[in-house]
């Protein structure tokens, strides 16, 4: 140690005026040794006086500093021997221009992902380097700033193209040098070196597959990895049906001649892998309850895939598998899987299952979404018989996501109602004025749609039913415009979301795009695309709560007199067997099914609403469930818990 030590040190240490080892750590910031400093960057220690106690430091970009020796010795971090920023401190016009050339480009990568040695004492390794701690690192000390993106761009072009770097796929990646001598032995290195089966599908989607032609060996292992993953993976069963269909995609189009399958096969049997996992196979595990789920996550070629296998899977009973995914797989699903329905001869069953949802007004807003955009085309023949019951299907969707107080699930549902200026007149044509006037006031009533909206939506319709316009005219006379009231708890809920979505959520999110954008390439950014469907998402639901909250009329539900059901009551029913079953009404906004709490604006809400105890009325004993006959035992008000704020409790 002392052999190698500064003179100035040794000295001291041999006269015995300082310990060895504090005198290995002074070492570390004696003449010509290099140290990083939180704000002044990197430097080298030019010259000290231990008598003074004075450092002087060399910092980069010409900036000289003399500090005390305790505050360097505090202040000052040691960059070990062969450290990337050594190497930008001497020659940082070299190391420019072996960055800005092409041919030169990658070499330089390489050195300084060797040397991002970690700087902390006593730990001599290499650290991960990702794209942000790249900027960070080489920005304006060897890129200019206003070149970055541009500079960045072109490097990161460069490595893609060579087999022996691994660019990262998502956020939060490192850049990783490979051993790999082709772009086929670097696509099966990254797979094999994957951590989770999401990162599998991603770089098989990410990479070229046709590097793989005529790389039989190499294709034949990637395969076998995959097949030890299928066996492995229980708790992934979405990203190993896509494994499957990228696997069948190398063997049936990147191997496609006789000649090609068959060294394929050979190299198989070569690594003992006889047995290929079908899709069909993979399908039987999978419950139609299981893959809604995620089949939507899919994109449109791969559920093509899924549905065609279903078929060879489960043979005639496939039918009622795809129409459980019809119903309850969301907004990706709808059409494709429609489409794959009828392609099958499953129309009519199709048909009169949606038929027996629209009765019982239980379907989801995207199957709603599907039947009124196919009212034309597909689903013409179903729509030409349930219009009404649609349109009141439609209206009770929207109803009852306003009520519940959910995502706005049927927010897509009530623009497509606004915004297709066809749909509402559509419902109402070619049937009678009887069957049009309950749609029509179901509108003209609603709560949920702004007063200028239905005004839009009802002239429509009067163009088709022109008497129509008799219910807007009596309404007009004899009707007051309804007051939306809404519990303390829930107002303060909605207000609280719509406080947080402006004042946390919306600045969090603009910060988010402009950190993603900056990565460039937005095409392939998954960041930024992520941050930019969430914005939306996030205006929308913004504007949705203020219209909201400027309509609604909080309440103390304190005027409640317990003569009959009203809002903020607690209503008690008995049996004829001797049951007893709860419900408590309250506001617009207060719904939860499950606990039997019900807004007064919904169809059971309204149902309760103006009867006395010992009155009989026939209610579900769940709600959704059969209908019994029950009588009232006794009205009380609603528990002030479900009323007012946890925050501020009150006496009523």
């Amino acid at each position: 140690m002392i052999a190698s030590m500064n003179s100035d040190l040794q000295k001291l240490v041999q006269a015995g005026k300082i310990p060895a080892d504090f005198a290995a750590r002074l070492d570390k910031i004696s003449p010509g040794k290099y140290v990083l400093h939180q704000e002044m960057g990197v430097g080298k220690v030019a010259a000290w006086s231990l008598p003074q106690q004075k450092v002087k430091i060399a910092f980069e970009h010409g900036k000289n500093h003399v500090m005390g020796l305790k505050l360097a010795f505090n202040s000052l971090t040691s960059i070990p021997e062969g450290h990337f920023f050594i190497a930008c401190y001497d020659d940082p016009e070299g190391c420019y221009k072996k960055a800005s050339d092409k041919n030169t480009v990658k070499d330089f990568m390489r050195d300084i992902i060797n040397g991002n040695k970690s700087l902390r004492e006593g730990i001599d390794e290499v650290l991960p380097l990702q794209p942000d701690d790249l900027e960070r690192f080489l920005s304006d000390r060897i890129i200019p700033a206003k070149e970055w993106k541009s500079w960045w761009d072109k490097a990161r072009a460069a490595m893609r193209e060579d087999p022996g770097f691994r660019l990262p796929t998502k956020r939060g990646e490192a850049i990783v040098l490979r051993h790999a001598a082709s772009a086929a032995e670097a696509l099966l290195e990254d797979f094999t070196d994957a951590k989770t089966l999401e990162s599998c599908v991603r770089i098989l989607d990410q990479a070229h597959l046709d590097v793989l032609k005529g790389e039989y060996q190499i294709a034949a292992r990637l395969v076998k990895k995959m097949e030890e993953d299928f066996h492995k993976a229980h708790d992934e069963p979405q990203r190993v049906l896509e494994l499957i269909i990228i696997r069948d995609e190398i063997l049936g189009t990147i191997f496609n001649t006789d000649e090609e399958k068959a060294k394929l096969d050979e190299a198989l049997k070569a690594e003992e892998e006889t047995s290929i996992t079908t899709l069909a196979d993979k399908l039987k595990t999978i419950s139609s309850e299981e893959i809604v789920d995620y089949i939507g996550d899919l994109n449109a070629s791969r559920q093509r895939e899924v549905y065609k296998a279903l078929a060879e899977a489960y043979g005639d009973s496939c039918l009622s598998y795809t129409i459980n995914i019809f119903l309850f797989g969301g907004s990706k699903v709808t059409a494709p899987v429609a489409d794959f329905i009828i392609a099958k001869g499953g129309k009519e069953q199709l048909f009169t299952v949606i038929s027996n949802g629209l009765a019982r007004q239980n379907l989801a807003p995207d199957v709603l979404m599907w039947v009124c955009k196919e009212r034309n085309n597909l689903a013409k023949e179903l729509v030409d018989k349930t219009k009404m019951v649609l349109g009141a299907a439609l209206i009770a969707a929207i109803e009852r996501d306003s009520a519940e107080g959910g995502p706005n699930r049927a927010l897509r549902l009530r623009n497509l109602l606004l915004e297709d200026k066809t749909l509402a007149p559509d419902l109402v044509s070619g049937v009678s004025e009887l069957e049009a006037r309950p749609f029509a006031k179901a509108i003209y009533n609603s709560s949920v749609l702004p007063e200028l909206d239905r005004n839009l939506l009802l002239a429509n319709m009067m163009k088709v039913q022109e008497s129509l316009h008799d219910i807007v005219k009596s309404s007009l006379g004899s009707k007051e415009k309804q007051s939306m009231y809404v519990s303390l708890r829930s107002f303060a809920a909605r207000k609280a979301e719509y406080e947080d979505i402006i004042n946390v959520r919306i600045p969090k999110n603009k910060h988010d795009l402009e950190i993603t954008r900056a990565e460039g390439d937005l095409r392939e950014n998954g960041g930024y695309q992520d941050a930019k469907a969430t914005r939306q998402v996030l205006m929308r639901r913004s504007v949705e709560l203020s219209r909201l909250l400027s309509q609604a009329v909080p309440t103390d539900f304190s005027n409640v007199t317990c003569e009959e059901v009203t809002m903020g009551t607690k209503v008690t029913f008995v049996t004829e067997d001797g049951r007893e079953v709860v419900y408590i009404v309250l506001g617009a906004w207060d719904s939860v099914p499950e606990q039997h709490i019900i807004s007064y604006s919904s169809r059971l809400g309204a149902k309760l609403l103006g009867h006395k105890v010992g009155e009989a009325l026939r209610l579900p004993l769940e709600i959704g469930g059969e209908q019994v006959k029950m009588t009232i035992k006794s009205i009380e008000p609603a528990p002030k818990e479900l009323i007012f704020p946890d925050e501020t409790p009150e006496e009523a």
